[in-house]
């Protein structure tokens, strides 16, 4: 039952013709998982917390970092260096009091991911990776939960609503029927790689929460079932509509070759073991002009389109450090030796170059 001050607090919406005070309970007993703080979860925790969802988790392992000021419009100066799961859940418990919102702040990994899926009624994915997202659809689709995908390319935008049971009795794609491989090396940059205004994955999240109180209160959309592309400049939306691959639920964790497998060093653990002779030569992959501007000494440097036709300075047997700005473009270098030259001992310096300024030698520029 509505309480006094939820009939003041939500008069606007319970107002509305198609909203009444059976779906604002709705809202209030619904469990949402949010996966990431960023520019997507920017514009979509608001949004939910004033609509009134009742329990809301978010989970990031991220801290807030000025350069996250240009998007992340819940975060502020003050808040550099905190964790951006815990700044969220304050700054949502301070718009609405009345719900419970829980930040943790820790990855979703393979580990946490299934315990804590299987807690919520629905899931909204703003993350910025393949692996997460890929991990996110297969957890839901074995539990049987919807989620609600975005992601943000330049100036375009992606959303569907997945593994949802639409009014027509059959159940929505998944994220894997949309994307079933995941995109190989330099196919899709990240906004860290190409760039973004920040407006872009505000819009997208606050898409997301509609949709997500869309999805709790049992109304239809043209995203459930349907891939939307949002085209910022043009201000238009396309909706791809695609049925569910009648196998979507055989091809969840699908084992994948060691080939694949990117593994990643902590700056601080990438520098002990750089000093203590265990990691043998560390492999810049950047531009001429980034090097120039910044650079590890003793680094070895090689432009990532130009590793193929040096291969044989490397050391295949070797331990290598392989990094980036920010750890994209390293990634795919490691998939490319691993899978196409043999290595093996080759690891990815996690946050790349800007990461080990920050935390490791801060006498390195960043940019």
């Amino acid at each position: 039952m509505l309480s006094s001050e939820d009939y003041i607090r939500y008069q606007k919406q319970l107002k509305m013709a198609d909203w009444g005070e059976e779906q604002q309970l709705t809202l209030s007993r619904a469990k949402l998982l949010v996966v990431g703080a960023g520019g997507l979860a920017s514009g979509a925790l608001p949004y939910l917390a004033a609509a009134g969802v009742g329990h809301l988790t978010i989970i990031d392992g991220d801290t807030v970092d000025l350069s996250n000021l240009g998007r992340q419009v819940i975060y502020q100066q003050a808040d550099l260096g905190e964790f951006k799961a815990k700044k969220a859940e304050a700054y949502l418990q301070a718009l609405n009091p009345s719900i419970q919102v829980q930040g943790i702040a820790q990855k979703l990994t393979e580990e946490n991911a299934e315990m804590l899926i299987q807690s919520v009624d629905l899931v909204i994915d703003c993350t910025d990776n393949f692996k997460t997202r890929y991990l996110i659809n297969d957890h839901c689709v074995a539990m049987g939960k919807p989620f609600i995908y975005a992601a943000i390319h330049t100036w375009e935008g992606h959303l569907s609503v997945c593994n949802m049971r639409m009014a027509s009795g059959k159940m929505s794609p998944t994220y894997r029927c949309f994307f079933p491989n995941e995109p190989g090396p330099n196919e899709i940059p990240t906004c860290d790689e190409a760039g973004v205004l920040g407006f872009l994955p505000g819009m997208l999240g606050i898409m997301q929460a509609k949709e997500a109180i869309f999805c709790l209160a049992g109304m239809p959309s043209p995203a459930q079932g349907a891939l939307m592309t949002w085209d910022a400049q043009e201000m238009r939306s396309y909706f791809f509509a695609l049925e569910r691959d009648p196998l979507a639920e055989e091809k969840i964790f699908p084992v994948t070759e060691d080939s694949s497998v990117v593994r990643e060093l902590s700056p601080e653990d990438a520098f002990a073991q750089w000093q203590d002779g265990q990691i043998d030569y560390v492999l810049d992959v950047r531009e001429e002009d980034e090097w120039d501007f910044a650079r590890i000494e003793g680094a070895i440097h090689i432009p990532m389109n130009e590793i193929p036709s040096k291969l044989s300075n490397l050391p295949k047997s070797a331990r290598g450090l392989v990094l980036c700005h920010h750890g994209m473009r390293s990634a795919n270098v490691i998939v490319y030796l691993q899978q196409q030259a043999g290595f093996k001992h080759v690891f990815n310096l996690a946050g790349g170059i800007d990461a080990w300024s920050r935390r490791i030698d801060p006498d390195i520029p960043r940019y």
